[in-house]
């Protein structure tokens, strides 16, 4: 309001009004003057909040307070700087000395020849005082973007750009003039003076946005937040007996300059504010933001606790935020379990089933010397090498507790085998006896299977066997069958041969997963 009436002012006198114009910039000169003592209060309630914060918070909020001690620095002395341009303008025009105007603390009400311009437009113009005077400005803008550079502050930040406004140009009668031309050629002293205090005015107002600016910085960085909430964050909700329970809690979107304490209990729902400042309760001391709470463990069973955290606002005021929760505690158990029986076979997969009361990621398994392939969460395909036959193998668990630590869930002891060795039949399901030819031309091949007892699914291959006839104690010449299947020389042996005639299948081999293996027994049967 008080620029517009300046304006207003400058536009009167370009049409001659009369002295009482005059005397009216005066008025705003003062006001104006009032204004800038009321900008450097509301500044000097920042720099005072600003040194609190820098107190309390010395990692986070020094350094930029230190950019504020500098802000006011650049800005005092430009200030100063005007403050002597008004002093030498009094003196120019009233041809006062310059230290008796100083003393005397002379003022624009003071001044005898308010409506002289020849003589403030020979000291701004012709002496050039108006340009160091705009010199002094941008001097001033660029110090502040160097200041505050690396918070983002650039030169062409609203800050900067809402006043003091050096480098426009302006047309007057017709004429274009710079801002010196246009502010201070013909003008009136009166004039002038208002000028200066307005300049004046805009220097402590762009210092007290700078400053703010600086001084939202900590709040957005830090401890600005729409909702302020605390939070719990456990490792684990289920804890080992013995073991600890262990959880993080901090408030969301929390501050990591700042070291907060928690003061909690055991047992209860909620804890007020009140109770954690009697001192009755366990009392946490945080870093960098985040408390951590250990909770050691004695029995199984439901646990639950609360307790409040305690953080310090911008302004330095104790800040109380409550949090709950709840955890298991079981003893560390594992159940490992084979599928088929209570013996692992080598050579194949054996099924085998681990549960804990833990997610299945956080187990650690140790195999005892076999290999292991999951097939399913819990569930694994164990396969044992040759070298375990005979011995014990034993499976361990643990959890994986916390990084770095890990608690023994159980392990089971299993015996390791050979595969047994499996049943053989001519015929397709023929063993050693007495059959007729169809029965045994039915199914024209060898096979191997395993026994009932044999629980698991392990198919057999026949790789090779001899064929020999025996009529009347006397043998044939072997024949020698690749693959299971007869072939036709051994099934014409067999419809030509009489009753009585011995067939033996000898020097069977077969191949499985278990590996390849020779059958030591022969199936002998009698033709019928």
């Amino acid at each position: 309001m008080i620029g517009m009436m300046y304006l207003v002012l400058t536009a009167m006198l370009a049409l001659n009004v009369s002295k009482e114009i005059l005397n009216a910039f005066v008025t705003v000169s003062d006001a104006l003057e009032r204004t800038n003592g009321n900008f450097q209060d509301k500044s000097s309630t920042t720099y005072d909040m600003f040194a609190k914060s820098a107190e309390q918070q010395p990692a986070k909020a020094g350094p930029l307070y230190e950019k504020a001690l500098l802000v006011r620095k650049a800005s005092n002395e430009l200030v100063d700087y005007v403050q002597n341009v008004k002093v030498e303008l009094f003196s120019a025009v009233d041809g006062m000395p310059v230290k008796e105007v100083k003393a005397l603390g002379k003022t624009l009400n003071d001044l005898g020849a308010k409506d002289n311009y020849d003589k403030v437009s020979t000291y701004f113009i012709n002496q050039r005082k108006g340009y160091e005077l705009v010199d002094k400005i941008v001097a001033y803008k660029k110090q502040l973007v160097d200041i505050l550079q690396d918070t983002g502050f650039k030169d062409n930040h609203p800050i900067l750009t809402s006043g003091l406004e050096t480098d426009k140009t302006y047309t007057k009668d017709k004429v274009t003039q710079d801002w010196v031309h246009f502010n201070f050629e013909g003008t009136v002293a009166a004039a002038a003076f208002t000028l200066l205090n307005k300049t004046i005015g805009e220097i402590l107002n762009m210092e007290y946005e700078t400053v703010d600016y600086l001084h939202k910085s900590i709040d957005s960085k830090s401890f600005k937040f729409s909702n302020v909430e605390a939070k719990v964050i456990p490792n684990s909700r289920i804890v080992f007996l013995g073991d600890k329970y262990q959880a993080d809690i901090i408030v969301a979107a929390y501050d990591s300059k700042q070291n907060p304490t928690v003061y909690w209990a055991s047992g209860r729902d909620t804890i007020t504010d009140e109770q954690a400042r009697s001192g009755s309760l366990t009392a946490i001391e945080g870093s960098e933001g985040v408390v951590k709470l250990q909770i050691p463990t004695s029995s199984v069973g439901d646990q639950k606790f609360a307790g409040v955290i305690k953080l310090r606002d911008p302004s330095g005021e104790e800040k109380f935020y409550s949090f709950k929760s709840s955890y298991a505690v079981t003893k560390p158990t594992a159940v490992i379990a084979a599928e088929k029986m209570n013996v692992f076979y080598a050579g194949i997969p054996n099924p085998v089933n681990i549960a804990a009361p833990v997610a299945p990621e956080r187990l650690r398994i140790n195999w005892g010397g076999a290999t292991a392939t999951q097939t399913a969460p819990g569930k694994y395909d164990l396969t044992v090498p040759s070298s375990l036959v005979g011995k014990d193998l034993t499976i361990s668990v643990a959890a994986e507790i916390e990084k770095g630590q890990s608690t023994t869930m159980g392990s089971a002891v299993f015996r390791v085998k050979a595969v047994p060795e499996p049943n053989v039949f001519a015929g397709g399901n023929l063993s050693s006896g007495k059959y007729p030819k169809d029965q045994i031309l039915a199914n024209p091949f060898v096979a191997a299977k395993m026994g009932a007892d044999f629980n698991y699914q392990l198919p057999w291959t026949v790789v090779s066997y001899t064929v020999t006839f025996v009529k009347n104690g006397v043998e044939s010449a072997p024949i020698k069958v690749n693959g299971a299947p007869f072939g036709s020389q051994v099934e014409s042996g067999i419809r030509s041969a009489s009753s009585g005639t011995l067939v033996e299948f000898s020097d069977i081999v077969i191949n499985s997963i278990a590996g390849r293996r020779p059958i030591q027994k022969a199936i002998v049967i009698r033709i019928k």
